[in-house]
């Protein structure tokens, strides 16, 4: 089976790449993990992470209520919009979200990942490269949407092997070849 990955930062272009995700999911049959990397207000220590996915409004330490309380929010995110689409599971990572990504693919808990596109600032604060950057250096197939409007693909050159499933129009997608200065 394949596992399809779609990473939620929650931004406008997260929708829109959650749209394409769904749309993949169904036509290839494909399971639907749906991941959001909770925040915390430390680069390397996770153990203090913020109460809530859309209206934080403080730092709390780790527990598996909170976190039970954040999967709930994120499952009530996405659940109306996934219909009648059942092969969904919803995962909830703690952590920098690049070296955790990694980390899902090296256990083989992902094959492909969708994600929205996104400036680089927020990952500069983090510590982490900028996502073209990291998209272009990833082992691991990435698709990003969204950097030039809804129907734009970015592709890593480890997507290229799944071209043909990802059902991309020819002349709505490139390949990250260098990154912006």
């Amino acid at each position: 089976m394949t596992i399809l990955g779609f990473c939620t930062h929650f931004s406008k272009t997260d929708e829109w790449a959650f749209a394409y995700a769904l749309r993949l999911a169904r036509a290839q049959s494909w399971q639907l993990n749906i991941c959001h990397w909770v925040n915390s207000p430390y680069k390397i220590r996770r153990d203090i992470i913020q109460d809530d996915l859309f209206n934080p409004k403080k730092n709390r330490p780790l527990s598996p209520e909170l976190l039970t309380k954040l999967e709930f929010q994120l499952r009530n995110h996405y659940d109306q919009k996934l219909g009648d689409f059942t092969d969904v599971a919803f995962r909830l990572c703690e952590g920098q979200y690049q070296v955790e990504l990694v980390r899902c693919f090296r256990k083989n808990l992902l094959d492909l990942v969708v994600m929205g596109y996104q400036t680089g600032e927020k990952d500069a604060l983090s510590g982490e490269s900028s996502l073209l950057p990291f998209a272009q250096k990833l082992s691991y197939p990435l698709v990003i949407v969204g950097m030039d409007g809804p129907g734009r693909f970015l592709l890593n050159s480890k997507a290229l092997d799944w071209l043909q499933a990802l059902q991309l129009p020819e002349d709505r997608w490139q390949v990250i070849e260098s990154t912006p200065v």
